[in-house]
């Protein structure tokens, strides 16, 4: 509580839970603890760091662990506080490709806002497969961005995208490339490919969250 009071009322941060059962090789435990973003003042990190607590024990997170068969016992789980990014756009990078199993390919998600629309399947991103050997991307599929989540001044919420991006192409091709690179760097350190979440604030690329990929196809 000492840390937490120490947080100025004015800085704004991101709450998230890291549990010690999370993505498992066979199993990824993405989205069963609770996030909550844009928190202020130390009445409410306390109370959103004890949901991200509570939230080992929802009957969505149980029920999910019981299907693995995971024991609740040996589960704990840690809360993560950090100082928010106020992204302009955000997104998920793979840096082995999900769908076909190449570890050579990134595979990108990006769309307007915060990282949160994309993670709960709220909008439809843009998508960016990057060779990673050569430093290009090799397929692009830009989609109709509908939704976006955005700041408030008491947490988040979900709104419309402008109609002038909702079309438009969230990274360009050098940005891609940038965050490839930074994603590689991250597989070197862990020596595993890795699911991460990454945002874009004023050009410049911050990492949120980075666990290892599951359930990836052998590679070809």
């Amino acid at each position: 509580s000492n840390t937490v009071n120490s947080l100025s009322s004015t800085v704004s941060v991101a709450v998230r839970s890291s549990a010690t059962a999370e993505d498992l090789p066979d199993a990824s435990f993405a989205g069963q603890q609770e996030t909550y973003l844009n928190i202020s003042g130390a009445a409410s990190v306390l109370e959103a760091t004890q949901k991200c607590w509570a939230s080992l024990w929802t009957a969505r997170a149980i029920g999910y662990r019981a299907r693995q068969s995971i024991a609740s016992e040996g589960v704990a789980l840690a809360v993560v506080i950090q100082e928010m990014v106020f992204a302009d756009a955000a997104g998920i990078m793979f840096t082995a490709n999900p769908l076909n199993g190449k570890r050579d390919e990134a595979l990108i998600n990006a769309s307007w806002g915060l990282g949160e629309a994309v993670v709960g399947g709220a909008v439809t991103p843009d998508s960016l497969t990057v060779s990673k050997p050569n430093g290009r991307v090799i397929q692009r599929e830009n989609a109709e961005k509908q939704m976006m989540t955005v700041r408030t001044e008491s947490g988040t919420e979900e709104q419309p995208v402008p109609d002038h991006l909702k079309n438009k192409v969230v990274l360009n091709d050098e940005q891609a490339v940038e965050l490839a690179r930074l994603g590689t760097k991250i597989e070197t350190l862990y020596g595993m490919p890795m699911d991460i979440e990454w945002t874009l604030a004023e050009g410049e690329f911050a990492i949120v969250q980075a666990r290892p990929v599951t359930a990836l196809p052998p590679a070809p």
